[in-house]
């Protein structure tokens, strides 16, 4: 290896022979450009490479010193062409081979050690944007299709309870709450590489710099551990959902059972299967069965009713009532929604998961990302099930009146609002007092202020607006959609809810006693509701 001196004196003398040619012999070219890379004159070789290089384009020496100076400035993919150009010029492939090992050991250097993985870096990071740009795509989606939806709604006749004119748009409503439910699944992947990436990021961020907080270190990788734990336990664990209340057998409400057959025939559709019976103010059916006979309308009908709901219940308002739940049967309403059960439900149980272990955090992508999707998923199942509340209402409306599914709503409303308010009174009171409950089912409101507050609740209930997070339309607008229906001529009947029972005493009673021990048990008094009038 020559000397430092050795090296000055050959450059001096390389710099004297490429001036006296004119800077055209090729000879004092190659002879300059290895006395520069000799001497360690890294800037003025890079300069006089790129240079050399313009001088002679089918000079092999040129073409490879050019390629040296591109790779030690980091231009790889460059660097890459003039090796393969001088191997196309007629070099042994060998004669590379220095230059592309030196390439990929810097490489590799790089992004602290990543470098060889760059391609594959670029490939995911498209995956990624291509992901992003389809939850995007679902948002805009969701919004046009309630927008369409209620457009249709406004525009459609309503005496078409068959709903015929919309089975287009719920079609491609299930269409695309299958999609949203299976995107929602092969999201998880790019959600837990996210989360790993993100915190693998900030501490090698922390390497970089020199300075590793301990503290918040553990923290990033606690949070990031626990996120993916608990999305892939989500995938895997299924939970059984389970029938609210109990079982409502025919001795205990002849007149019920009888009813909601005479209904069923009325609407034209199969009677339920099983009534159970609640402590709320449910008023609310599903099917129970696998997919197959759902699709097949084999599977068992329910209805849930509520204890809480049924005292002063006209007869007339009831059947219109139980009208407005078959025709989510007759529309096959009830047929479908695992989908968006299961989904709901797992985003649910996850953000709550992350919740309890202390990981939802506002800097948690994983946590972040549920609640953006649970947003998103929200703006397309309940365009869907506002029009379906909208179907069902014209079901009832025409066939027990308008005024008769009105009063009805208005019942259901009032019952959950006036339960509510004497439930919390008197079980403050009870628990305060050491002493058991009273029958609730059997008290009525009776101050003025009470009554006062009650009725300004009930009227901002009715008269509110229908926003996009409502799976039911306001009532104001639901009594408007139904305004304009031809209602056929039925029978009216007398009486309300609970001269159809045996013995109404004896359920309230039950009831009552089911709300104390879930009381003293600190747990909550509609622990087994699930929804209401829809």
């Amino acid at each position: 290896m020559p000397s430092s001196g050795e090296s000055s004196e050959a450059l001096a003398l390389s710099r004297e022979a490429w001036s006296k040619s004119n800077e055209a012999d090729e000879g004092a070219g190659t002879y300059l450009v290895e006395s520069l890379l000799a001497a360690e004159k890294y800037d003025e070789f890079t300069i006089f490479a790129k240079k050399f290089r313009e001088k002679f384009p089918n000079s092999m020496a040129a073409v490879y010193y050019n390629a040296v100076a591109l790779a030690n400035t980091g231009e790889y993919n460059a660097a890459e062409a003039e090796l393969d150009r001088l191997t196309e010029m007629g070099a042994p492939p060998e004669s590379t081979t220095a230059v592309r090992t030196a390439m990929n050991e810097a490489r590799d250097a790089e992004f602290f050690g990543l470098g060889r993985y760059r391609t594959i870096g670029y490939v995911i990071a498209g995956l990624i944007l291509l992901w992003a740009v389809g939850l995007l795509v679902l948002f805009v989606g969701g919004r046009t299709l309630s927008a369409k939806t209620l457009k249709a709604i406004e525009t459609s006749d309503p005496n078409d309870i068959a709903g015929a004119e919309h089975s287009s748009l719920k079609k491609l409503y299930r269409r695309i709450i299958s999609i949203a439910g299976f995107y929602y699944y092969i999201s998880q992947p790019f959600v837990i590489l996210l989360v790993i990436a993100i915190a693998g990021g900030i501490i090698l961020g922390f390497l970089w710099v020199g300075t590793i907080p301990i503290k918040l270190v553990g923290i990033i990788g606690f949070v990031a551990v626990g996120t993916v734990f608990y999305m892939i336990k989500s995938l895997f664990t299924r939970l059984k959902p389970e029938d609210p209340g109990r079982v409502l057998t025919e001795t205990e409400a002849p007149g019920l059972w009888q009813l909601t057959r005479d209904v069923a025939s009325m609407v034209g559709t199969r009677p339920v299967n099983e009534i159970r019976i609640t402590q709320g103010t449910d008023l609310a059916v599903y099917e129970r069965g696998n997919f197959r006979a759902k699709m097949a309308d084999k599977a068992e009908r329910i209805l849930i009713l509520g204890t809480a709901v049924l005292n002063g219940f006209d007869l007339n308002a009831f059947r219109a009532v139980l009208a407005h739940e078959y025709g989510h049967f007759s529309n096959r309403d009830t047929a479908g929604g695992d989908i968006a059960f299961r989904v709901n439900i797992d985003i649910l149980r996850t953000a709550d998961a992350m919740l309890n272990a202390g990981t939802a955090t506002f800097y948690n992508f994983g946590f972040q990302f549920l609640r953006l999707f649970h947003f998103i998923f929200r703006r397309i199942t309940l365009g869907a099930s506002r029009l379906q509340e909208v179907l069902a209402d014209r079901v009832a409306a025409y066939f027990f009146g308008s005024e008769a599914f009105k009063n009805g709503l208005d019942h259901v409303i009032r019952s959950e609002i006036e339960f509510n308010h004497i439930a919390n009174k008197e079980i403050s009171a009870a628990l305060g007092a050491s002493r058991p409950l009273q029958n609730l089912y059997e008290m009525t409101v009776q101050e003025d202020a009470a009554v006062e507050a009650i009725d300004e609740q009930f009227s901002s209930a009715i008269d509110r607006d229908t926003t996009d997070d409502d799976s039911h339309p306001s009532p104001r607008d639901r009594y408007r959609f139904i305004e304009r229906i031809r209602t056929a001529n039925v029978e009216t009947l007398s009486g309300d809810v609970w001269s159809l029972f045996a013995d109404p005493s004896a359920i309230k009673a039950e009831m009552n006693t089911l709300i104390e021990g879930l009381v003293r048990g600190r747990r909550g008094t509609n622990e087994d509701s699930i929804l209401h009038l829809g």
